[in-house]
């Protein structure tokens, strides 16, 4: 994808060599080391032997989160702080080499004048204003933000800013064994079966969230969603995620962010492709009956049953979720498809970078979060290097 990114898109911050030293650097700083087996928990266990029966490519998810205790709560916040985010590495480091970070401030726009950076204008709850004056500012505020915050400061004149949003379409099978599983005790996400990566672009995880978090993969209403969930402790989840091919926008209608997207038929197939996998791994595991999510067959209790489940679906029936929005504000060499060009800097006006999802020029195929960190790390270099 780096390679792609530098020759495709002419994106210098991708080149290679040089950004192989940020990723390094990055999974340093997030202390980034597969999950052990011994917090993974039984629903990651049951991934790793199926794939391994089945004789698919899996291994440990590998995670920022040395303290793990296999608690299940990444999701709503970790109760021993063990997910190692950046309040515990890059802000710490910031403020020591002399950063000052001003919290419960919103910025409300980047301040210009005569196309150069003048900093920026946040807002506190009680309605005062800050004004940061500075002749650098780096714009970080996500691929869903980024593009808000441009264009409610007059620098989002560029036509392709807010589109080309790429991101993962994901979908989610579970199922019920005859014995206690218990998915929500150990990792969240703990194991991955890569087997379908590149040659479907299909990523498949062992998944799991607390019951009250996780019942969206029951069928049914009221009484029937109440005996599923007093079985919930004999269900196993598992993920797909798959690098997409359709497109997507952001826009500002009566500044809120509006996000729309188009899932591509290409897309579509690879999630069917996703759920028969998943099939398989679970009846491979001995799960006694699998949960679909699609309307038609809630469960199934064989593989050629859910084949003929999934190729009968209608695709607005699939039980779908998208994560890692990327992409509204693409960096490049081309300007007349990049807002950004090829270094981070905004077209347009001096002074002003974007470092965040947003420059992504087009979908990373794995969680892209160190790829951002790294990209970021790249850009700070080229600010550097003009000063």
């Amino acid at each position: 994808m780096q390679r792609r990114w530098r020759h495709e898109f002419g994106l210098d911050l991708a080149d290679p060599d040089r950004l192989a030293c940020h990723l390094d650097e990055v999974e340093r700083t997030l202390q980034v080391a597969p999950a052990p087996l011994d917090i993974m928990g039984r629903n990651g266990n049951l991934l790793l032997d199926a794939a391994t029966a089945l004789g698919w490519r899996a291994a440990p998810i590998p995670r920022n989160a040395p303290g793990c205790g296999g608690c299940c709560q990444c999701a709503i916040g970790c109760p021993r702080n063990a997910k190692f985010g950046v309040h515990l590495n890059a802000l710490p480091q910031a403020c020591a080499a002399g950063a000052r970070i001003v919290s419960r401030a919103r910025v409300e726009r980047v301040l210009h004048e005569h196309g150069r950076a003048r900093g920026v204008r946040a807002r506190r709850p009680d309605g005062t204003a800050i004004d940061v004056l500075a002749n650098t500012v780096v714009v970080a505020a996500g691929a869903t933000e980024t593009p808000m915050l441009l264009w409610r400061s007059g620098l989002g004149g560029h036509p392709r800013l807010g589109r080309n949003l790429a991101l993962h379409p994901a979908t989610m099978v579970a199922g019920r064994f005859d014995e206690d599983v218990y998915a929500w005790r150990g990792v969240l996400q703990s194991a991955a079966v890569h087997e379908f990566h590149e040659s479907d672009g299909v990523l498949i995880e062992a998944t799991a969230t607390p019951p009250g978090m996780g019942s969206m993969v029951f069928p049914g209403y009221g009484a029937e969603l109440l005996g599923w969930l007093d079985r919930a402790a004999r269900v196993a989840t598992f993920g797909a995620m798959v690098a997409d091919q359709g497109v997507g926008s952001v826009r500002s209608v009566r500044g809120e962010a509006l996000v729309r997207y188009d899932i591509a038929r290409a897309d579509i197939a690879k999630l069917r492709v996703a759920m028969e996998a998943i099939g398989r791994l679970l009846f491979e595991a001995g799960a006694a009956e699998v949960l679909t999510g699609l309307p038609g067959a809630t469960t199934v209790t064989s593989l050629p049953e859910l084949r003929e489940a999934v190729r009968r679906s209608d695709p607005a029936s699939l039980h779908l979720a998208a994560f890692h929005p990327t992409g509204t504000a693409a960096a490049g060499a081309d300007p007349q498809i990049c807002p950004v060009d090829p270094t981070g800097r905004l077209r347009g006006v001096d002074g002003v970078w974007v470092a965040d999802a947003s420059i992504l020029p087009s979908c990373a195929e794995v969680n892209p979060q160190v790829s951002i960190m790294a990209l970021a790390l790249a850009v700070a270099d080229q600010i550097v290097a003009r000063r």
